[in-house]
């Protein structure tokens, strides 16, 4: 090409333009009505659903080439849902702790995607912040607990043990000189954890990822039914000669119902200077009624 000399190409490019759900109001409304109406006939069937539907769900893996539409789309789930989801809202279901769908809940949930909130701090979203404060303070009051503790909404029990326990790893670290939140656990000495036969499958998976080890809580019990050995228990403490650990309790084992003697662990923890981990995941709710407060007094 000569100096001085321009070049100029010209090109043309068609570039098609997906409807959007939300600017499409009708559409939007007419998504909304399906699933209230799917919603509202499946709760209306459970009881006299089966708790486990027979069959495996009938779904097609391959990732399509072209999209059907929300309101189809919404269809064919809803319709494969219905046939094989478990009734785990419904009067059958005996398996896992799992809570059942209120008016109230489902109303709250649909409104948590519909307001769709960056729940993370008070910038992001002061509505959800101030609900989670408020919400979190009238359980402390309806369990008794001080109203100055922190408390925190988490998504589930692996997670919240996660967090409980991560509050007692950091404690852990200071009592050794080390940050582990900055730090790492470089420089901080294996941490001794001690638990009943109780001890539940979310708290295990919690010590795996804080780095603590999944097998290295030692399990401490008296009879084959998992109840605490106190005597083993003090002993333990005892052996470290004042050094930290940490003893996980749980208030209300999901298989059984039963749970560890709270004041007793509480007052060995205090007199060895350990972090008591109570995993009151659904027995908490002990501290309800006169009849079982005592459960959870400690």
């Amino acid at each position: 090409m000569a100096r001085g000399s321009t070049t100029t190409v010209t090109t043309r490019c068609t570039v098609s333009r997906m409807a959007d759900p939300l600017i499409d109001r009708d559409e939007l409304a007419a998504a909304v009505r399906l699933i209230e109406r799917e919603a509202e006939e499946y709760l209306g069937s459970l009881d006299d659903a089966p708790a486990r539907a027979p069959g495996q769900p009938t779904l097609d893996d391959a990732l399509p080439e072209q999209g059907v539409g929300s309101l189809r789309a919404l269809s064919e789930l809803m319709a494969v849902s219905v046939e094989s989801a478990v009734r785990s809202s419904g009067p059958r279901y005996f398996h896992f702790v799992t809570g059942g769908v209120t008016p109230a809940a489902l109303g709250a949930d649909w409104l948590t995607s519909t307001l769709d909130q960056m729940a993370y701090n008070w910038t992001a979203s002061a509505l959800a912040s101030r609900l989670e404060q408020i919400s979190t303070g009238w359980l402390k009051e309806m369990f008794g607990l001080p109203r100055e503790w922190s408390a925190v909404i988490t998504s589930g029990t692996t997670i919240a043990n996660f967090v409980g326990l991560a509050a007692g790893r950091r404690w852990f670290g200071l009592q050794h000189g080390v940050d582990v939140d900055a730090d790492g656990l470089w420089g901080v000495p294996p941490v001794p954890v001690f638990a009943s036969g109780y001890l539940h499958a979310s708290a295990v998976k919690a010590l795996g990822m804080l780095g603590l080890g999944r097998d290295k809580a030692q399990i401490l019990t008296r009879d084959s039914e998992g109840r605490i050995d106190l005597i083993g228990l003090r002993a333990a403490l005892g052996s470290l000669g004042g050094k930290p650990a940490i003893v996980i309790a749980t208030a209300g084992d999901v298989n059984t119902g039963d749970f560890d003697p709270l004041r007793e662990m509480s007052q060995l923890a205090r007199e060895h200077g350990a972090w008591l981990h109570v995993d009151g995941a659904f027995g908490l709710f002990a501290a309800l009624s006169p009849l079982t407060r005592h459960l959870v007094d400690g």
